[in-house]
């Protein structure tokens, strides 16, 4: 009896090392940085300033490599003024976890136009990050 319960508590003591071993390894933490538009101005023809800043929602630092962005430009009436994808901006940056962190950087492109009414702009972005600088 002594036996058979010191053989089953042996089987659960392995199984419980075993499940901590394998589930805690995919647990880590990590960063989870993307970036976000808060702006876009367009003051100059062929170049548009771009306002936004990097979020990380993750529990360790993560340090910004570079990023891509789709920008589509629409004027108040509807108009597509502009529109390019696939925009990659290099950054070396950290950004800490639980963290926002602002950044501006500038688009050239000579079909950019200079405008100075209101106009909206939709995005996507793909940021590409590691867990270390360098």
């Amino acid at each position: 009896m002594k036996k058979r319960l010191f053989m089953g508590l042996l089987a659960f003591f392995t199984l419980t090392v075993l499940c901590f071993t394998t589930f805690s390894s995919s647990a880590e933490a990590k960063a989870q940085i993307r970036y976000r538009v808060d702006h876009v101005y367009l003051n100059t023809p062929g170049e548009a300033t771009i306002e936004g800043h990097f979020t990380n929602d993750g529990d360790t630092t993560g340090y910004v490599k570079w990023f891509d962005i789709d920008l589509t430009l629409t004027a108040d009436n509807g108009q597509q003024m502009w529109a390019d994808s696939g925009i990659r901006h290099y950054v070396e940056m950290a950004v800490p976890a639980h963290d926002v962190v602002g950044y501006t950087f500038y688009i050239q492109n000579p079909y950019i136009p200079e405008y100075h009414h209101n106009f909206r702009w939709r995005y996507n972005t793909n940021t590409h990050w590691e867990g270390r600088a360098g």
